[in-house]
């Protein structure tokens, strides 16, 4: 009982911070995501904060712009179209060390990789995967490179599948489904649409999936002047993600109603199947430890993709003020699960 009241009075230590001080000042954000519908993850708090009310709350209007993959929220980041955008760390040490480019992650949408593979039945093992076509967000995207880590892991080459950049995870779903793929690398939840199919069964497990990749892979990051420019923007924006974290870990079912009303192809059984699997990994703290960041950068250079890169130090690509001013305001939740801050 202690802990369901915990991330109550969080909530109202979060609302007292901002209905005051916000109450005339309401500021705006730009935020990009690299999905165009709200993926059944922990990941979707970034959407559902607008659904909801969240932003709002903190004094912030948030405009989401929606892209099809991580590259076109980069790209959406780095031209200035958007003021902060969900990307993956290893596209923010590439930008940070191939072009010169200053940003900032500053939080994080949920913690624990999300993805697993889905195949056509007559594959069996990953090595099976040679010359069969493998949907993919678009090439560089954070499922294709985590994909790729995963080949690498179980000592397949890289070249071994035939990627085919389609899209949104929905859509690789559904082509597989109709036959058009042979496997792809989607979330739990969004493999449970076509979970009944015939012909089409698990290759890896989510928890398996997450045995090979780090905690975090990806944070919503800001250019440096971004970062000078809108300081109390951030801060309402990270403060907005925490409380709506705890909402839904003290509340799954809150989640699994917002993201019902916003898709309807997803059955409610399944979405009450999907929270459990999510429990423990909404970013109650922020998602910022230093060490699983840490952990991360370290994934990223063990990359061969990487090997010739500059190192950079967590410290470089990271502001972790703004989780921290947030957890200043509201606590630190006791019982964060696998948000270790």
């Amino acid at each position: 009982m202690f802990k369901s009241i915990l991330p109550a009075l969080a909530g109202l230590a979060l609302l007292a911070m901002t209905s005051g001080s916000h109450a005339q000042d309401m500021l705006e954000l730009k935020l990009a995501t690299g999905e165009v519908d709200i993926n059944p993850t922990a990941n979707s708090i970034l959407k559902l904060a607008a659904r909801l009310g969240f932003y709002e709350k903190h004094g912030l209007k948030v405009e989401i712009v929606e892209l099809d993959g991580t590259p076109q929220s980069v790209a959406a980041l780095t031209s200035g179209a958007v003021d902060i955008a969900d990307i993956g760390i290893d596209a923010a040490i590439r930008l940070s060390v191939d072009n010169g480019i200053k940003l900032k992650g500053l939080t994080s949408g949920g913690f624990g990789a999300a993805f697993m593979i889905a195949a056509k039945s007559d594959i069996k093992t990953l090595a099976d995967l040679a010359g069969r076509s493998y949907a993919i967000a678009d090439n560089g995207s954070l499922d294709h490179n985590l994909t790729l880590a995963v080949l690498r892991g179980s000592g397949i080459a890289e070249d071994a599948p035939n990627f085919v950049a389609i899209g949104a995870p929905a859509a690789r779903v559904q082509a597989l489904a109709a036959g058009q793929v042979d496997a792809t690398t989607v979330s739990y939840g969004t493999y449970l649409s076509i979970a009944d199919q015939p012909g089409i069964s698990v290759l890896m497990s989510a928890n398996d999936f997450a045995e090979t990749a780090p905690g975090l892979s990806k944070f919503v990051a800001a250019l440096d002047t971004t970062v000078a420019e809108k300081p109390e923007a951030l801060k309402r924006f990270v403060a907005a993600l925490i409380d709506i974290s705890r909402t839904f870990d003290a509340n799954p079912e809150q989640w699994v109603d917002a993201v019902a009303a916003a898709r309807d192809d997803l059955k409610r059984e399944d979405l009450e199947r999907t929270v459990k699997t999510i429990a423990g990994r909404w970013c109650v703290n922020g998602c910022f430890n230093p060490d699983e960041l840490g952990k991360a950068v370290a994934f990223v250079y063990a990359n061969p993709e990487f090997k010739d890169f500059a190192q950079v130090a967590v410290t470089d690509i990271t502001d972790g003020s703004f989780v921290q001013a947030a957890l200043d305001a509201a606590g630190t939740d006791s019982d964060p699960g696998l948000d270790k801050r």
